[in-house]
């Protein structure tokens, strides 16, 4: 009985608490980093698609251990246009 009371709880607050956040999301967006790019990479030279992270760290380590090795000269992490907490590693070749 105490888990059921508990557990409905935990879950009036966690919805709650995202009705707050996105309330509170809509009000004040931050501007967007200058790291997030939304456009197509291919304008840049940067046509192919290699891998998707689901951080930004991770796609910027893979990208500079590619240029290390040789694979390609430049690289982008893209964010994501339909997730956008996914990080997209585009190169040059």
């Amino acid at each position: 009985m105490r888990v059921r009371i508990a557990l409905s709880a935990y879950a009036a607050i966690t919805v709650a608490g995202l009705g707050l956040n996105s309330a509170a999301s809509a009000v004040a967006a931050p501007a967007p980093a200058p790291h997030r790019v939304t456009a197509a990479p291919a304008a840049d030279g940067l046509d192919i698609h290699r891998e998707k992270f689901m951080t930004l760290n991770g796609c910027q380590t893979a990208g500079q251990q590619g240029i290390e090795r040789g694979h390609w000269d430049r690289y982008q992490c893209a964010e994501g246009n339909a997730w956008p907490w996914v990080w997209n590693l585009w190169t040059n070749r």
